[in-house]
């Protein structure tokens, strides 16, 4: 009898062990299910948020075509209006051509749009984006930390407090600007561009190039228009990118 009622007792033990056990693993996946395996959650931009980047590599709509990868990189950090980082300097952003011509006999522009679709953290999360391309600008002839201001505020829709960029409310669109005069590739050396903030619109130290908001597949992107042979985009050329507010699912990508 008394080793049948150590033994009961013991198998009510460990019953107990698993319960409790079972109980601390659901709790544990219901913390980090939003997480992932690296331990940050998703987040989205709030619409107005503004993302100082550069392109990685040079294009050219002569020879891009709808569907090529692009990649850029934030030349800022990213960081809430209660100062917590949101995304470091030089985070990777993804996108894709959405479009690429050259101009041909008869027509009068080359156009190449653009459509960013995410930033890839360095831990392996990822923040979708919408957005379109508010200002662009030529490449830095240096590169300095002072070059484009102190890091641009933002919010997330998640755990931080939001604030729009100036002049550019949710789902702002913005119309044709006319460029400046551009230094040509062959010229000895290219003058120091105009820094770009949360004001910037429209295109700076580009000759001939304007920049339109047309969106793709119901998501924000932007088009780049030149009176030249096509659109060429030198690597490290510098965008202003605005968050939109999100629209429909789309249904193609």
């Amino acid at each position: 009898m008394k080793c049948m009622g150590l033994s009961l007792l013991l198998a009510m033990g460990a019953t107990v062990a698993i319960g409790a056990f079972g109980a601390a693993m659901r709790g544990l996946a219901q913390e980090t299910g939003s997480t992932g395996r690296s331990g940050r959650s998703e987040a989205s931009l709030a619409p107005g948020s503004t993302i100082l980047a550069e392109l990685n590599s040079s294009v050219d709509s002569k020879k891009a075509k709808a569907g090529d990868p692009i990649t850029a990189h934030t030349s800022e950090a990213l960081k809430s209006t209660d100062d917590r980082l949101i995304m470091p300097r030089g985070t990777k952003i993804e996108g894709h051509i959405t479009q690429a011509t050259a101009r041909n006999k008869g027509e009068n522009e080359a156009a190449l749009g653009i459509q960013f679709d995410k930033a890839v953290l360095k831990d392996g999360g990822e923040i979708p984006l919408n957005v379109i391309i508010q200002a662009l600008a030529a490449p830095a002839s240096y590169s300095a930390p002072s070059d484009l201001g102190t890091s641009p505020r933002v919010g997330t829709t998640q755990t931080s407090p939001m604030r729009n960029a100036p002049n550019a409310p949710p789902g702002a669109q913005i119309p044709s600007a006319g460029g400046e005069p551009e230094s040509r590739q062959d010229s000895p050396q290219q003058a120091p561009s105009q820094p770009l903030d949360a004001k910037s619109r429209g295109v700076i130290g580009l000759r001939g190039v304007t920049l339109n908001a047309e969106p793709a597949n119901n998501r924000p992107a932007s088009v780049v228009v030149s009176n030249g042979k096509s659109v060429h985009l030198d690597g490290g050329t510098r965008m202003l990118l605005v968050v939109q507010a999100a629209g429909p699912e789309p249904s193609g990508r």
